[in-house]
C-alpha cells in the first residue's frame, strides 16, 4: 500500500537560523517544508504549488498579517491555513483570524510548541505519523501517557553514549525517545536517564523507525516503573525543561 501524501508546509521568514530550526524539527516529524525569505518569494510558491500551512514571521517590509490578507485576495482557501510567529498577538491580527489563539505561536517557543501548533492545525498529529510505521505485534502501553520533552541521556554498552535524544512522552512503564544518528536494533537493551523525571533504570528497545535522514525515534519498555507520585508531580504542572528553539530578540 503507498504510503499517503506529507502535508505540505510554507514557512516564511526573514530569519535563516529560525526557518532552519523549525524546518528540522517539522521535516522530522514527517511534514514536506517549503522556505521563503520574503511575501514575494511565497507569492511565487503559493502560485506553484499548494500547501497544507503557511508559517510566517517577520518580513522585510511585510509581516505575516499583511501576507496573510494580501494572499486572501487571491487565494480565498487559505483562510484557515495560516499560523503566525510573533513576539505578541496584534490587534488586527485578532480581528482577521478565527480563533486567533490557536493561529498563533508567540515567541519564544519551543518544538513541542511548534508541533502542537501544526498539528492542531493540519489535522495530523505525530504520534498517528509514528503509530503508521509500528508492526503489527508491538504491545501497546495501556497506562496513561505523559507529554513530557526532556533530554535524555542513553548508554547503549557501558562506554557507549548515544548523544542529542530527548524524550517525547512517558508512562510509568515506558517512553518514546526521538534521537540523531542510526536506529537502535529492537530488543537491544539500553541505561536511561531522565534527570527531571529522576528515572534512571535499564530499558528495552520495542520498536524504532526512522524519521528522517538523520534522526529516528523508538519506544522503550522501562525495566523499572516511574513512582506514582513523580507522574502525578509532573501531571500537576511541573514543567518540563525543554531547550528554547528561539530566542526572542
Amino acid at each position: 500500500m503507498a504510503e499517503p501524501a506529507k502535508k505540505k508546509i510554507l514557512l516564511v521568514d526573514e530569519d535563516d537560523r529560525l526557518k532552519r530550526s523549525c524546518s528540522d524539527v517539522l521535516t522530522g516529524a514527517g511534514y514536506k517544508v517549503e522556505l521563503a525569505s520574503n511575501g514575494e518569494e511565497a507569492y511565487g510558491k503559493l502560485k506553484e504549488a499548494s500547501f497544507d500551512l503557511v508559517i510566517t514571521g517577520t518580513l522585510p517590509g511585510l509581516d505575516g498579517i499583511g501576507l496573510y490578507l494580501d494572499t486572501l485576495k487571491i487565494y480565498a482557501n487559505m483562510r484557515e491555513k495560516f499560523l503566525f510567529m510573533e513576539k505578541e498577538t496584534c490587534a488586527e491580527g485578532q480581528t482577521a483570524l478565527q480563533q486567533p489563539d490557536a493561529r498563533y505561536l508567540v515567541k519564544p517557543f519551543n518544538a513541542a510548541e511548534l508541533l502542537i501548533k501544526v498539528e492542531t492545525l493540519t489535522g495530523v498529529n505525530l504520534s498517528a505519523f509514528l503509530m503508521k510505521h509500528r508492526n503489527p505485534g508491538e504491545n501497546r502501553r495501556a497506562d496513561q501517557r505523559l507529554c513530557w520533552t526532556e533530554d535524555l541521556k542513553v548508554w547503549e554498552g557501558p562506554r557507549v553514549f548515544r548523544p542529542f535524544v530527548h524524550t517525547m512522552d512517558i508512562s510509568r512503564r515506558g517512553v518514546r525517545i526521538r534521537y540523531m544518528g542510526s536506529i537502535m536494533k529492537p530488543g537491544s537493551i539500553v541505561t536511561i536517564a531522565i534527570r527531571y523525571m529522576e528515572v534512571r533504570c535499564g530499558a528495552r528497545v520495542v520498536w524504532s523507525i526512522a524519521l528522517s535522514e538523520n534522526e529516528a525515534a523508538s519506544g522503550l519498555a522501562l525495566a523499572r516503573p516511574v513512582p506514582a507520585s513523580t507522574m502525578l508531580m509532573a501531571a500537576r504542572g511541573r514543567r518540563a525543561f525543554i531547550p528554547p528553539l528561539v530566542s526572542g530578540g
